[in-house]
């Protein structure tokens, strides 16, 4: 056997957490949030351009937008995640999705909402601003990842992998990407120029190495607690 169906086999091993329709509905799921997270932000972001400009300066006008950007990431995220996650672990579905608000809020507060109400006073691009800070907060792996990995904490013991899963998928997308880049012109969109479509890109080539590693952090002998039923 050669190593290339060794290592294919190792992927695709159950007693390691494989699971076909599992793993295809993660990165469908995933690519489906990514996709209507930015494409909400996107049109509301030129619906609010006042409402923006009014915020600045303003603690609790921030706070509202901050908040209403945190749900629509927590809970659009979230929501599609536990579609897949919830069959493999007993988690409730609000308890999963909490764990995306609060990484989100932050996001929101720190990158996102400074950046759009800059670009919004000095009369910029505020929907550019909000697409392009917006994909960036999705890819911050690292924030999510931790919030999500103590949620998981209760329910398998390979809970902290779930850190490293969000970091080392993104960084290796981003690695190869770049490298790929560098030998076919035609990739140059998603070189160094930090758009929104550089960064949705790596958001979708990401979601196979998250979801493969997902499966492997809830695989059956890592669950602290037997499985739900009919879904293994």
């Amino acid at each position: 056997m050669s190593r290339l169906l060794k290592l294919r086999a190792a992927l695709t091993s159950e007693p390691l957490g494989w699971h076909a329709r599992l793993f295809r509905q993660w990165v469908l799921y995933n690519a489906l949030a990514f996709t209507i997270i930015l494409a909400t932000v996107y049109l509301l972001a030129g619906l609010s351009l006042d409402v923006t400009k009014q915020a600045a300066g303003r603690i609790v006008a921030t706070l509202l937008i901050a908040v209403a950007g945190a749900l629509l990431y927590g809970v659009v995220l979230g929501a599609l995640q536990w579609r897949v996650v919830g069959q493999r672990i007993s988690i409730p579905r609000r308890r999963w999705i909490a764990s995306c608000v609060g990484p989100g809020l932050l996001l929101w507060l720190l990158i996102v909402l400074p950046t759009a109400i800059n670009t919004a006073t000095s009369d910029g691009n505020v929907q550019a601003a909000y697409l392009t800070t917006v994909s960036q907060a999705l890819a911050l792996g690292p924030l999510l990842g931790l919030s999500q990995a103590l949620t998981l904490r209760p329910y398998t013991t390979r809970w902290a992998w779930w850190i490293a899963a969000n970091v080392v998928s993104w960084l290796l997308v981003d690695a190869v990407i770049y490298l790929l880049s560098l030998i076919f012109s035609g990739l140059d969109f998603v070189r160094g120029n930090g758009s929104s479509v550089e960064v949705y890109v790596m958001l979708l080539l990401t979601t196979p190495l998250t979801g493969r590693w997902l499966l492997w952090v809830t695989a059956p002998p890592a669950l602290k607690s037997p499985p739900t039923p009919g879904n293994m």
